[in-house]
């Protein structure tokens, strides 16, 4: 989860945050202004607004390893993030006035669910469009970045360039070119070669359209694994996993355990 770009970007959302606390203490929304005073509105959406953001961004990033979630558009995610996180949203708004200025009873908290529940998915959808737009900003980047890059030889001379990049020149020079493995990430992909792993800014079904099936195959929904890569098999705790040339364990899933039989590296000869 510490690799989400929610999380990634929390320093990139701070002041966009606190910049809309300190407009909301000014203006006084929900009858804050006749019970409150500035430096108590100060309080009360700085602590709000910084739990509530929290919370969003943590509710984000978990739905970020939801793939049918993670495929909704950006505004509808959000908007479940934000209905979500309203309810502890709420019984924090209780606790701030109560301590600010005078008790509520808990049992106000499905009358306040609603004003809080409409603010919250606001900054939630805020924050989504506020990520995705940094995300579409590294996409072009690297896009860019790839496109710079000399064209891979072609096989014979007067032949075509293939249709799409190499995936093989996304990966940092740093790393090599042999390639073990790719791990989903939520919008990012952790490249697993000999020398070590890196993060790039894509999706593991486009990486698995620019590498083809002869180079591997996806054994786990976050995983794909190299033709040559993988070194023995633990079928130990009643799960099976592959131990890849560089002692990196693999999962594989019971979607995917018949076509990793198939590819033959199940055999004894790789068994552990």
């Amino acid at each position: 989860m510490r690799e989400s770009p929610y999380v990634r970007s929390l320093p990139y959302q701070l002041l966009p945050v606190l910049g809309v606390a300190v407009v909301l203490a000014v203006l006084g929304p929900f009858g804050t202004y006749q019970r409150m005073d500035l430096v108590q509105r100060l309080a009360h959406f700085g602590i709000i607004g910084g739990l509530s953001w929290i919370q969003v961004v943590l509710l984000a990033a978990w739905f970020g390893t939801i793939e049918p979630i993670d495929r909704w558009p950006v505004a509808g995610r959000m908007t479940l993030v934000g209905l979500l996180a309203a309810v502890p949203s709420t019984f924090e708004v209780i606790a701030v006035h109560s301590w600010l200025v005078r008790p509520i009873p808990l049992s106000l908290a499905p009358t306040l669910y609603p004003e809080n529940a409409f603010l919250t998915v606001i900054v939630s959808i805020m924050i989504g469009l506020f990520v995705e737009q940094r995300l579409r900003a590294k996409a072009d980047a690297e896009r860019e970045r790839v496109a710079a890059l000399p064209a891979p030889a072609a096989a014979e001379p007067g032949a075509a360039p293939p249709a799409q990049p190499d995936f093989l020149r996304r990966i940092p020079p740093a790393l090599g070119r042999d390639l073990l493995a790719l791990e989903m990430e939520d919008h990012y992909l952790r490249i697993h070669t000999a020398l070590g792993s890196d993060l790039v800014l894509m999706r593991l079904r486009d990486a698995l359209a620019e590498l083809g099936p002869e180079r591997g195959r996806q054994v786990h929904r976050s995983w794909w694994v190299a033709e040559g890569a993988v070194a023995s098999v633990d079928r130990s705790a009643g799960r099976l996993v592959l131990i890849l040339r560089n002692g990196l364990p693999v999962p594989v899933s019971k979607t995917y355990r018949d076509r990793v039989k198939e590819a033959g590296w199940l055999s004894s000869t790789l068994s552990s």
